[in-house]
């Protein structure tokens, strides 16, 4: 019987130089772009706290990968390491020529990687360069004319992110994403734009907490025993059958709210049990004032 070796949870990122191979860059320029690149990874990580040894790492050329051990906390990586990018991009541009100026395209996913002979083989990584190398997000750092482009999965936005409030979720966006066999959704953050010399405002997503207060006001929302019979009649198995069971009934709640968030239509769908065991109460309509805030989450 073959065996394969364990897989390991991951948190993955990636990231690729902007314009790598523009033909106005010579191969000096490009000499001086992939130190400097390395030297901002570096300096940016210590900054953040994050030993630069403890990570694995992989030369893509205009680019590296990244898997980060699980004693790194997610939340740390999004809270701190971006503004240390930035601030680190910034210095070096600001002292080299325009042609070997750099601008960073960056991805955050995490998922199960397993160990070859020859390197990594991971579905998770093949999906973070997907992102990184999406259309969108590079269209998306040309016309905004940012140093730095955070893309990370809906997953990772919707469980990390949104989690911490010094990750700064307001400052993501939806964005679909095509490229190649994957379809999907993410969310992006653009850093270091700036519009006449004023930061460029990204649109606000929808305030997380202010769901969770609208779900906990709602009596049959709030109480184990009535919730218990929200998630039996549930429209859609798939997402109740993954809600997580915590016994404090706000964290069950937002287990609840993070999980329908995973799917298109999953708070309409815990709105329309709701209204089956809670018909049109002031709370019940307040709730869905603040789900139809969601995009593609419809109320009606």
């Amino acid at each position: 019987m073959h065996s394969y070796p364990a897989a390991h949870h991951r948190t993955i990122m990636a990231v690729d130089i902007a314009g790598y191979n523009d033909p106005r860059r010579t191969t000096a320029h490009r000499l001086v772009i992939h130190d400097g690149f390395w030297r901002i990874m570096r300096t940016a990580f210590a900054d953040a706290g994050i030993p630069w040894d403890a990570l694995f790492r992989e030369n893509t050329g205009d680019g590296m990968m990244i898997h980060l051990p699980t004693e790194v906390a997610k939340a740390d990586l999004v809270a701190e390491l971006p503004e240390r990018m930035l601030a680190e991009l910034r210095r070096y541009n600001e002292v080299h020529a325009a042609e070997a100026n750099v601008r960073l395209r960056m991805a955050l996913h995490a998922g199960e990687v397993y160990q070859g002979s020859n390197g990594t083989i991971s579905d998770a990584n093949s999906h973070a360069f997907r992102l990184l190398d999406a259309a969108e997000v590079k269209v998306a750092l040309r016309e905004s004319e940012a140093v730095l482009a955070l893309v990370v999965s809906n997953t990772f936005y919707q469980d990390v992110v949104r989690a911490d409030p010094a990750a700064d979720a307001r400052a993501y966006r939806r964005i679909p994403i095509e490229n190649k066999e994957t379809k999907t959704e993410a969310w992006l953050r653009l850093l270091g734009a700036v519009t006449n010399g004023f930061p460029v405002q990204v649109p606000a997503a929808p305030d997380f907490p202010a769901l969770v207060e609208a779900l906990l006001a709602v009596p049959c929302v709030r109480k184990t025993e009535s919730r218990q019979l929200l998630l039996e009649l549930f429209p859609r198995r798939e997402i109740a059958d993954l809600v997580p069971h915590h016994a404090e009934d706000r964290l069950q709640v937002i287990a609840l709210a993070r999980t329908c968030l995973r799917f298109d239509g999953g708070l309409a769908a815990l709105l329309t049990a709701v209204r089956t065991v809670e018909p049109e109460s002031p709370q019940v309509v307040a709730l869905a004032a603040v789900i139809g805030q969601w995009p593609g989450h419809p109320t009606w």
